[in-house]
Parts: structure tokens; sequence; C-alpha cells
């Protein structure tokens, strides 16, 4: 095995119990691809939904706004599942992009292939269900941060959860990611700043 499927065998074992056929089962489940920096990896719109793990780089999930402008949902980076579960088991398109922000690496199973290995293995099932709880708790998680926290306090608690997106994103894309213009992130920056101070 590999060792970007290695890295998704780690990954999902510290969701479920998988014995090696297991294991051999979900690594043969994902094909590998790379994306250079600034090319997209799904568009809005896409029909071929698939469950994605990242083993090096960083994406970008974003929604199209009407105004041409991109708010972003999700930032994914080295060790992270991601997949619009919601869409596919709807059967409907993806309602957001995809973009790469660095030359990553990543794995990708196609949705109807990833119902289909969960079916009938407790081990598998658990594995399937823990992602989908944890997919559920960041969007939860997310959602709550909008409507119980002013732009200074999401940033901290960014800052707090996920210090290596400060450096490896860019402060228009953060911005965006919080809510706010880059100008008033700029602001909530050097308040932070000047409060340590």
């Amino acid at each position: 095995m590999d060792s970007a499927r290695s890295a998704l065998v780690r990954a999902a074992r510290a969701w479920a119990p998988l014995d090696e056929a297991q294991a051999d089962r979900l690594a043969e489940a994902f094909g590998e691809r790379t994306a250079e920096a600034g090319t997209p990896v799904a568009l809005p719109g896409s029909e071929a939904h698939e469950v994605l793990f990242v083993t090096d780089g960083l994406l970008r999930f974003y929604y199209p706004g009407a105004d041409g402008k991109e708010s972003n949902k999700a930032f994914v980076g080295e060790g992270e599942f991601a997949g619009a579960l919601a869409a596919a088991g709807l059967g409907v398109p993806i309602a957001y992009g995809i973009e790469a922000l660095e030359p990553t690496r990543y794995l990708a199973a196609p949705y109807a292939r990833w119902t289909a290995l969960l079916n009938g293995e407790p081990a598998l099932e658990r594995l399937g269900r823990k992602l989908a709880e944890h997919l559920l708790m960041r969007k939860e998680l997310r959602a709550r941060s909008f409507l119980l926290h002013d732009a200074s306090e999401r940033y901290r608690a960014l800052v707090d959860a996920r210090p290596d997106l400060v450096q490896r994103v860019s402060q228009y894309h953060l911005a965006s990611y919080l809510g706010v213009t880059d100008v008033h992130l700029s602001r909530v920056r050097r308040g932070l700043v000047l409060n340590k101070g």
C-alpha cells in the first residue's frame, strides 16, 4: 500500500477498527489525484459526487455568488476527509466549487462506490457514520459561530483551531471564510495585536 493510501487507512482507523482486509478494500475504493495551486478540483454544479481525502496540500471549498464574488465555506488540509454527502444522497449537483490553494495530492472515491463499500460490514458502516457525523458537526459549529460570535471571536477561534491556516491562506480568502471584508479582517488583526501589547 502506498503512502497516500496508508495515510487514508490511518485516518479511518481513528474512527473505526478496520482489519487488514477492510483496510485494503477501503484503499482500493480511492484513486489518487493531484492538483496544482489555483486549479479547480470540482466546479459548482458538478454531478461527480465523491468522498475526498487530502494527503498533501490544501483545498478551498467555496460558494459562487450571483455577483461573481465567492464565499469560502471550508479549508481541508492534510489528513482530512470531505464530501458533499447531502447532495450525493439527494442526487443533486453540488452547489459549491473546490480549488487547490497549494499543490495538492488527494484521494477520491465515487460516492456510489463509497456507499457500496460501507454496506453490510459494521466496521466500515461505523466509518461512514463517523465521517457523516464529522461533516455535520463541522457545519453546525460554523453556523453557530456566525450566529453567536462577532468577527473577532470567529478569527480567534480559527487561530486556536487551525493556526496553520493563518500562514497558508491569503487574507482575502480568510476574510471570506469569516464573513467579513479583508479590510475588516485587517482591523480585527490589528485590534488583537494592540490588545496583546
